[in-house]
């Protein structure tokens, strides 16, 4: 099985409530753009975290395929707790420590554990040949995490544009970034 991942495009920053920020106009250009990269990928089914720059950044390549959009919370982002203004400096605290977390957030341990369950949910669920899963920096860095066992880290996160997409091919369990 081949699985394509897809980081979400350009996120508004000016939302501070994460599940309704949507994308930039940049953001939504770059997803337009994105939807012709899987024209020929035979792509059979689509998931998605159910927060909106998720779904904008997947919904003209669903729309392109003529694909419904399974929307699935375990693929969502981790709960931060609060709006941090220097998001790299508690991004490097949780790497450094994944049971690291702010009061009513989430440790890196505790999202890796849901991601982890979800993509199992998922592919244990399909027959098909081509997935593309949509989400979450951080969410899909620690899923990588998981599948490369411990190789994809904190300086490949910090790698990770808006949008990336990254190529899983489960038989070979290679993890392929293309740009």
């Amino acid at each position: 099985m081949k699985i394509y991942f897809v980081r979400h495009s350009l996120r508004d920053n000016s939302v501070k409530e994460d599940v309704i920020a949507p994308l930039t106009k940049e953001g939504l250009n770059k997803a337009e753009a994105l939807a012709s990269f899987f024209d020929d990928k035979n792509i059979e089914q689509i998931y998605a975290s159910p927060y909106r720059r998720v779904i904008e950044t997947v919904l003209p390549t669903a729309k392109r395929l003529k694909l419904l959009i399974n929307k699935d919370e375990g693929l969502r982002e981790r709960k931060i707790g609060r709006w941090v203004e220097d998001f790299y400096e508690f991004a490097e605290k949780q790497w450094r420590d994944f049971d690291y977390k702010l009061e009513n957030g989430e440790s890196l341990n505790e999202v890796q554990d849901r991601i982890v369950q979800a993509y199992h949910r998922i592919i244990e669920n399909n027959e098909v040949q081509t997935l593309l899963i949509c989400g979450h920096g951080t969410a899909m860095s620690l899923l990588f995490n998981h599948l490369t066992n411990g190789k994809f880290d904190y300086a490949d996160f910090l790698q990770m544009k808006m949008p990336s997409i990254y190529l899983y091919e489960t038989n070979t369990q290679a993890l392929t970034h293309i740009q």
